[in-house]
């Protein structure tokens, strides 16, 4: 799809950034297993369909009603799908031969990707990594609040410039250029770098707010010989909060429930503490 210039298109700038921004504010607030994010592509859709067909109802009805079929995706990299579709949705009303079937077809074959993508680096690495270095904010005091502060308005900032970027990126780049980034391998790279990132994430974070330690302590000929101090921390330092992460993991691909989880947790801690194996 050739990139079109401003003066040849029927929305204004104004209907595609008020768009994006109802996208990004108010996508999780309609879900259903039906549609799942559909109504809220539905009224994304709402700033610009006046624009395409300004006189006739049918066509807007026709147009609504195809937008709001099964939708689910990443919120902030599965925007630039949006902005395709009002791209071709775009393209359709000047007169492009579209079918229906197109526009739908597209939007349900990239929603898996992208969400694959959006999971991995949002929620896999960028999320961690600002909450541990605000939560090491928040404790550096007695009341200190900066590190709520600074995450919020982090977040906030971060979701609405990667939402808006990755939806005008979507509506100025076209089809064509979306697959043939997906085609090359490109997203595979980007996958497993942020895969990489992300265990490397996970390891600092267990590092720093796992806590388990052995109580066990041999008293032999007079001389105490503590399990922790003189043999864990010796050889391979933190290995108890990495076992205990790692066996919560086996049990999550159990299909272990959160809250069997904890009460294992519990019951692990009061029989390990009264028996003075756990410190």
């Amino acid at each position: 799809m050739a990139k079109k210039e401003w003066k040849q298109r029927l929305i204004p700038k104004s209907a595609l950034f008020k768009a994006s921004m109802i996208f990004e504010t108010f996508v999780q607030c309609a879900y259903n297993y039906e549609r799942m994010m559909g109504m809220a592509v539905g009224h994304t859709f709402l700033p610009v369909v006046k624009y395409l067909y300004p006189n006739d109802k049918e066509k807007q009805i026709d147009l609504m009603t195809r937008e709001m079929e099964f939708f689910n995706v990443h919120v902030e990299f599965g925007s630039c799908i949006l902005g395709l579709a009002i791209s071709l949705e775009e393209e359709k009303a000047m007169g492009a031969d579209i079918p229906n079937e197109f526009i739908t077809n597209i939007k349900t074959s990239l929603m898996g990707p992208l969400a694959g993508v959006g999971d991995t680096i949002y929620q896999g690495v960028l999320i961690p990594i600002l909450l541990a270095l605000c939560i090491d904010i928040t404790q550096s005091g007695n009341g200190n609040i900066w590190g709520s502060v600074i995450y919020l308005v982090v977040m906030a900032v971060l979701s609405y410039a990667l939402s808006y970027g990755n939806f005008m990126f979507g509506y100025n780049a076209g089809s064509e250029a979306i697959m043939d980034f997906l085609e090359k391998g490109t997203l595979n790279k980007l996958l497993q770098g942020a895969s990489i990132m992300g265990c490397m994430v996970m390891g600092g974070l267990i590092v720093n707010y796992v806590s388990a330690s052995c109580g066990i302590v041999i008293n032999a000929s007079g001389t105490e010989f503590s399990i922790q101090e003189s043999l864990f921390d010796a050889v391979l330092p933190n290995i108890l909060p990495l076992g205990a992460t790692m066996g919560i993991f086996a049990l999550l691909q159990k299909k272990w429930t959160s809250i069997k989880i904890i009460l294992l947790i519990v019951a692990v801690g009061i029989v390990g503490g009264l028996f003075n194996i756990l410190a």
